[in-house]
């Protein structure tokens, strides 16, 4: 006896006292380059136990299909292209052969997922996207360490103010740093290499964040609940795009729980930190994350550190 599969087309050998039934097809869910489909298991398993399934992914724009075996539901179908629209099924196998497929999911359309802010992200915890570019497209992932490995509460940005070449760029963090561990030891540059110096997570390219990466850091990592100032915010490095300064409530305290007050990866809401910026010969800036302040100050005063690091997008 033979069986019409969803297609119309008639499976030859198959027999449905030994072939299992199809699945019922659940929900399909996008994520990076793949999907996941879920599936309930068919009532009738045929002639011997189900050992596995098979998702295939058919690519809407020409039939493409990618197929990924599986114990259970769902199934992760990976190697799929982003920005192109995907349908998916599943048929069931036993000792005498597949099931016919299931019916066709949602669509669905495979892009690059944008990590939630403060989750544990690349060795440290996602805190935004930046654009190098300035154009609003984001060509990087910012992590920021972990208080623990990657914070000190008292380093100087130098101690002999004077112009350090080529760090003074508001958003290339690891060419500041590089050129100021370049100019000199930890002792002339000590913020600069005690961030160069960090390992943790299993990487080690770690960085002191220029002025408008510790701004990203501050706008979605805002420890407190205290009033911005007006004077300062406007970012045209941030993912989105921001032309405008701070409002007294924008931002408001991030909804990243360990960064929030005194927890356990909280920035410090009474002390600045030190970026990789030079303002001047004589001053570096430095971000306040109590209410957003961005002064230029003394190169030679001692300030907190939080080391970031790059993942492209």
């Amino acid at each position: 006896m033979s069986m019409r599969s969803p297609s119309g087309f008639i499976r030859p050998g198959f027999d449905p006292l030994k072939n299992p039934d199809a699945p019922t097809i659940g929900t399909a869910t996008e994520g990076d380059a793949e999907l996941s489909v879920t599936f309930t298991a068919p009532a009738v398993v045929g002639g011997s136990a189900i050992t596995s399934y098979l998702a295939t992914a058919r690519k809407t724009s020409d039939g493409t299909l990618t197929g990924v075996s599986g114990a259970s539901s769902p199934i992760v179908v990976t190697s799929l292209t982003n920005g192109d629209a995907y349908t998916a099924t599943v048929l069931a196998i036993n000792s005498y052969g597949p099931s016919a497929a299931s019916a066709a999911s949602n669509s669905v359309t495979p892009a690059v997922q944008i990590p939630t802010v403060g989750a544990a992200y690349e060795g440290g915890f996602f805190a935004g996207q930046i654009s190098t570019a300035g154009n609003g497209v984001a060509d990087y992932n910012l992590v920021v360490g972990p208080l623990a490995t990657a914070e000190n509460s008292s380093k100087q940005w130098d101690n002999k103010n004077t112009a350090t070449p080529g760090a003074d760029s508001l958003i290339d963090g690891p060419q500041n740093t590089a050129d100021m561990v370049a100019d000199g030891n930890a002792t002339v540059y000590p913020g600069a290499h005690f961030c160069n110096g960090v390992t943790s997570g299993g990487f080690s390219d770690w960085y002191m964040p220029a002025r408008n990466e510790l701004e990203v850091c501050y706008y979605n990592l805002k420890p407190n609940t205290t009033s911005n100032s007006a004077a300062w915010g406007g970012n045209t490095n941030a993912v989105p795009s921001r032309g405008s300064n701070y409002t007294a409530g924008t931002p408001a305290q991030t909804s990243a729980t360990i960064f929030q007050g005194t927890n356990s990866e909280a920035f410090s809401a009474t002390l600045a930190y030190w970026s990789s910026t030079e303002a001047s010969a004589t001053q570096g800036f430095r971000q306040i994350f109590s209410y957003g302040g961005q002064y230029a100050e003394t190169k030679s005063l001692s300030r907190r550190v939080r080391a970031v690091r790059r993942v492209a997008v």
